[in-house]
């Protein structure tokens, strides 16, 4: 998790106030974000950007929490002008929606016809399973089991809605508060979607090398369900041992098996398997991994209660801004993105003269600009904070980029009783 660059990050997308750069791949960018709580979103906007109310979200019946952290994910710049980039986006929203599970992230918003494309869906505090393993160690089989069974709910949930994932992998899983949390829908594809309305040719080949079956190696477009099974098989096999079952790429041939615990030999046998119609299915994986537990002399409840316990005793859970810590958006963001929607705008509008910056929409760094006009323009003294102390103020852009790390904001910063500076 990176502070946001002053130049090139938008600080507000949406009806939302991102607060930090979470990382980049090669079609995404995604940031943790927080919903600003805005009046008078007209029915357009509220359509336009598919919010989710509270009443229907995603059957899971949650109330609405305005301090609730969320992960909006761009498209890259650099693909904004290719309709492919722009559909195969569109699809893992589409993707995403459709998968009611605690075991995927819900989504939250999204405007996939926007100039720049984006969505918002829940954020899950805590380490990926690679990162995980890679510091702490292998699993113990009891929260092995624990995660492969969580895993088998994503999977289950995900195929409901005739979807495969396509690149189940250990950076993929996300070990949360509540369980691990299967991320990263952006090669999903639909089941009948296997024709000529598939964005994947035959002979692509799509995926993670060391965590995709031979069948999708060959040809992307044409694997099935078998395939996220083996996925499962080798993202276990990394949990238990620390290394993919393949180094480079999937071979015909059994992996070499050093350090799988004897207890997973048998289910991982029949899972990490070139031919796709000798895997387990999604029930013949529960079956065996119950088998397991039941074996060890563990329940589902004191496994998953390891596996927690494991997470929060490495402490590798990823360090919120502090601007995250405050609960609520920035009070000059909302007030700038409020007028912006009084204006009949879109709260994401440019506010300041010049250039609008990364993707046409506001920068931290103008953002920071109308902040220290709203300090020099209000006519009212900083409000103390509850030790007697004053909030911190942000320093010009030209010295809060250093070594200490992210600047911190001003979430105290009263309101401009002027009216602030705007380009309209």
């Amino acid at each position: 998790m990176k502070p946001l660059d002053t130049n090139a990050d938008p600080r507000v997308v949406g009806p939302f106030e991102l607060l930090a750069r979470l990382g980049a791949g090669g079609m995404g960018v995604a940031y943790l974000a927080r919903e600003i709580p805005l009046d008078g979103l007209s029915d357009e906007m509220v359509a336009a950007y598919r919010l989710v109310e509270p009443d229907h979200d995603h059957g899971r019946g949650e109330a609405a929490d305005p301090s609730r952290l969320v992960v909006v994910k761009m498209i890259q710049p650099n693909l904004l002008d290719q309709s492919q980039a722009r559909e195969r986006f569109a699809r893992e929203i589409d993707a995403v929606r459709a998968v009611a599970s605690d075991r995927v992230p819900a989504l939250r918003a999204a405007d996939p016809e926007a100039g720049e494309p984006w969505f918002a869906m829940d954020y899950i505090a805590g380490p990926s399973l690679q990162t995980m393993v890679t510091e702490s160690g292998p699993l113990p089989v009891g929260p092995c089991a624990a995660l492969g069974l969580a895993l088998v709910d994503a999977l289950a949930a995900i195929h409901g809605t005739r979807l495969l994932h396509r690149d189940l992998k250990p950076s993929n899983v996300v070990l949360g508060p509540d369980g691990p949390v299967v991320l990263d829908f952006g090669l999903a594809v639909v089941v009948e979607r296997q024709s000529s309305q598939a964005l994947t040719r035959t002979g692509d080949r799509l995926g993670t090398r060391p965590y995709m079956p031979v069948e999708q190696l060959r040809d992307s477009k044409h694997v099935g369900a078998p395939a996220d099974v083996y996925a499962f098989g080798a993202t276990l096999f990394f949990a238990l041992t620390g290394r993919a079952p393949y180094p480079y790429m999937p071979l015909m041939v059994p992996p070499m098996w050093e350090g799988v615990d004897p207890a997973f030999l048998p289910l991982l046998g029949r899972v990490i398997v070139a031919e796709p119609l000798r895997r387990p299915d999604l029930a013949g994986l529960r079956e065996g991994l119950s088998a397991l537990l039941t074996d060890a002399g563990l329940t589902l409840e004191q496994a998953a209660a390891q596996l927690r316990e494991r997470v929060a005793a490495v402490g590798l859970t990823p360090v919120l801004p502090p601007e995250a810590l405050v609960g609520r958006a920035d009070p000059v963001v909302r007030e700038l993105a409020q007028k912006a929607v009084d204006e009949g705008e879109a709260p994401d509008a440019p506010w300041a003269e010049g250039d609008p910056g990364f993707y046409g929409i506001v920068t931290a760094e103008e953002i920071e600009w109308a902040g220290g006009w709203a300090d020099s323009h209000s006519g009212h003294p900083l409000t103390l904070l509850d030790d007697g102390t004053a909030p911190t103020i942000p320093l010009p852009a030209s010295e809060h980029r250093s070594n200490a790390g992210p600047a911190v904001g001003h979430p105290f910063l009263p309101s401009p009783t002027g009216k602030a500076p705007t380009a309209r």
